[in-house]
């Protein structure tokens, strides 16, 4: 593979110009030519505007202009940072202000939310608007002359982009990971799971994850064709999956479960699929996964700081089908798991995952104390998950450490959501913790510590009501939480004055519990 991004599109684009690059659900599809044609017009037009290192922020669905803004981006030496379209004005505001974008693209409505924020962000001096007509939406940003992208000098090692992804406490941070990262991603794929000529890898996820980058890398550099969902649809799924020919299927979180869940159809059965990967399979669906759709099913894990790092080889895919073993680490990953006391543990025993690869993150942008706190100077990074190994090598994922809630395959930050829920008046603190739920893997739970005027009100599913509300006004959806516990009393603490959170209910969903989703069904009926 090539050392950068650019080389590689311009060269998917000069071998086969007339091949499928992205082939979308509703019936367009964009071939490697003119997908390279418009990442070098429109980059054209960026070097004008955005200098090497600059961070360049976009938020929109999945449509071509995402990924030809990504190339472009990177042809000039700026940095990509990919929004949520669902984020919340609080969300934006700390991804633009923290990342210091100097560019913003996305469509109308993106644009409209931003003017509102404006004066928050005076690092922004670009806003550049998606207009429809796709792939055509980038077309009046055309520069005078397009950047031609084969040639061009680019560092391997330059940043092409920065995730932002929750960590244990307070608001996310943005991990930067370079060309080599991407590299790394491609080659493992390819050389774990081998792509033939014909096959077609269907994308179900949103653009603004790392996965749908990866995977278009990946089919441009084999040849093959990327399937796109503009969003994923239980009702759609295996109807996209049969009209476009998909032969290998990526998903992550609740996706199975949901498939699970719909009645049986013939769809699921006529397909083409040779396999499918999931990020952590729930045993208890796996041989159900299996036998009702007629493949294997692999698992895998990794983390946006590192990407792939450990992976069931498909040649395993029966034997190891229920069994809850997530897979082996892959060639290029080393792994300890180390007890609290830093010392390693043995085989069968629970520890937490430590693990060096080449070309993992380059680090948490603006957080030097983050990043060594993560990546020790050899090279190690800390996980946070806990997991055992067999005398084999075969991994079981155990749980994580992290102050997190994963809910249907999301990272969210307990601090985040904490952080807003303090931002209303009624409330003096806020703790978050998981609960199980058989849907979403995870749910959120916060409990609240009201001010006394407040405990003390009569109405208290009106402020409950109303302290959601306040959340969904300021986190993309799948943060506001789902239960409250409203309590009249501090929360216990430890020495340094935080909350003891593993003093208060989590795991299983507290019988006195409020549940939005309950009491929005109460209201509909």
């Amino acid at each position: 593979m090539s050392d950068t991004i650019v080389e590689l599109v311009a060269r998917a684009g000069a071998t086969d110009p007339d091949g499928p690059a992205l082939i979308f659900e509703d019936g367009l599809t964009v071939s490697r030519g003119e997908l390279l044609a418009r990442a070098e017009r429109f980059a054209g037009y960026l070097r004008g505007v955005v200098r090497p290192g600059e961070m360049v922020a976009a938020m929109m669905a999945n449509r071509t202009e995402f990924m030809v803004a990504w190339f472009a981006t990177a042809a000039v030496g700026g940095v990509f940072v990919a929004l949520n379209p669902e984020a919340g004005d609080h969300d934006l505001t700390h991804v633009l202000t923290d990342s210091g974008a100097v560019a913003f693209i996305g469509d109308g409505d993106a644009i409209a939310r931003l003017a509102r924020l404006d004066s928050e962000l005076p690092a922004l001096r670009e806003r550049i608007a998606v207009a429809d007509g796709e792939p055509g939406g980038l077309d009046a940003y055309s520069g005078a002359e397009p950047l031609t992208f084969a040639g061009l000098d680019l560092d391997p090692a330059a940043i092409t982009n920065v995730y932002y992804t929750s960590g244990t406490t307070g608001a996310p941070k943005g991990c930067m990971v370079d060309h080599r990262y991407w590299r790394r991603l491609v080659d493992g794929y390819r050389h774990e799971r081998g792509l033939e000529t014909g096959d077609r890898i269907l994308c179900c996820l949103k653009f603004f994850y790392n996965d749908p980058s990866w995977q278009l890398l990946t089919s441009l550099e084999a040849g093959v064709g990327l399937v796109v969902m503009r969003r994923f649809s239980v009702s759609r799924f295996w109807r996209v999956v049969n009209d476009n020919d998909v032969t290998q299927l990526f998903t992550i979180g609740s996706i199975p479960a949901l498939l699970l869940s719909a009645p049986p159809s013939e769809l699921e059965r006529s397909h083409r699929v040779r396999y499918g990967i999931q990020v952590a399979i729930d045993a208890a669906l796996h041989r159900e996964m299996t036998d009702r759709w007629g493949m294997p099913w692999t698992d895998t894990y990794g983390l946006t700081e590192t990407g792939g790092l450990i992976a069931t080889p498909l040649a395993d895919a029966e034997r190891m089908t229920g069994s809850g073993i997530m897979g082996t680490a892959r060639t290029d990953v080393e792994t300890r798991l180390l007890a609290e006391d830093g010392s390693e543990v043995p085989a069968g025993t629970p520890g937490e995952l430590f693990v060096r690869a080449p070309f993992i993150m380059s680090g948490y942008l603006n957080r030097p104390e983050a990043t060594a706190e993560a990546v020790d100077p050899d090279g190690w990074f800390r996980t946070g998950d806990l997991m055992q190994v067999d005398a084999d090598g075969w991994f079981t994922f155990l749980g994580r450490k992290k102050d997190i809630v994963r809910r249907a395959g999301e990272n969210i930050s307990a601090g985040e959501v904490e952080e807003v829920l303090r931002s209303h008046p009624a409330v003096i603190d806020a703790a978050v913790v998981p609960v199980a739920d058989t849907l979403r893997g995870e749910e959120v739970l916060a409990h609240v510590y009201l001010a006394p005027e407040a405990a003390a009100a009569g109405d208290l599913d009106a402020l409950r009501v109303a302290l959601v509300d306040h959340a969904a006004e300021r986190l993309a959806k799948h943060k506001v939480p789902r239960y409250l516990l409203l309590r009249a009393e501090d929360f216990p603490r430890t020495p340094s004055m935080r909350v003891a959170k593993q003093q208060l209910p989590r795991g299983e969903v507290p019988a006195d519990a409020w549940d939005r989703e309950a009491a929005s069904a109460g209201s509909a009926r």
